[in-house]
């Protein structure tokens, strides 16, 4: 009788033994489908917040590039144009003179290593990336028949169009008007008015200046 209970606790250890480890060793070796349909789902939400985020990175990143390489750098080229056009004067062997796409007149050269007196040119390159260029040339070059292009910089870039237009006083009608160009033998013009066309986002902007002249005449 005592066999037969030993054997008994035995069998039923071993049975306890084996229920115990089979779930663990059934968990070991794989995962359950409701296991796989929350990690798929976990890894789904956290990718698609992974692409919106990178989406809205890249459109943010291009409002600031648009904005960055047209408005504000825009104005400062009109701000530069305006102080050299401000400060212009009567020299001898520097006219003022322009047309729609270019202006040059005498000027006080501060910048890329040229001091000193000599000319000053702003012109629209189409070509070059519609860039507005400012070039400065001493007065030394300025003499020459063939004169040198001189040093040039970008002021902007990325412009559609930039007009130059003069105004005069004209005798006849009594009254100041506005032209499309600008000879040496007409001395200073009263102002002069730039208008530059640019691209914002999807549509084409304006921006006029006009600068008077304190030595017009």
């Amino acid at each position: 009788m005592l066999k037969i209970g030993n054997d008994f606790v035995m069998r039923s250890v071993s049975c306890f033994r084996r229920s115990a480890v089979r779930p663990e060793r059934a968990g070991r070796a794989a995962f359950t489908l409701i296991e796989l349909m929350i990690a798929a789902s976990i890894a789904g939400i956290v990718g698609l917040a992974i692409i919106f985020s990178f989406a809205a990175g890249l459109k943010a990143y291009s409002k600031v590039k648009d904005f960055n390489t047209s408005r504000p750098g825009i104005l400062i080229s009109l701000e530069k144009i305006e102080r050299d056009l401000s400060n212009t004067f009567r020299f001898t062997g520097i006219d003022f003179a322009g047309d729609k796409k270019k202006i040059s007149f005498a000027g006080f050269l501060n910048e890329n290593f040229c001091i000193g007196i000599g000319r000053i040119s702003y012109f629209f390159n189409a070509n070059d990336g519609g860039a507005l260029i400012r070039a400065e040339q001493p007065y030394s070059y300025a003499l020459l028949e063939n004169k040198p292009d001189g040093i040039k910089s970008r002021t902007a870039a990325a412009l559609k169009d930039v007009v130059f237009s003069y105004c005069y006083f004209s005798p006849d009608s009594h009254r100041y008007d506005w032209r499309d160009s600008w000879s040496g033998g007409d001395g200073i013009p009263r102002a002069v008015k730039i208008r530059v066309v640019f691209r914002e986002g999807d549509k084409d902007l304006e921006l006029e200046r006009t600068v008077f002249i304190p030595v017009s005449g």
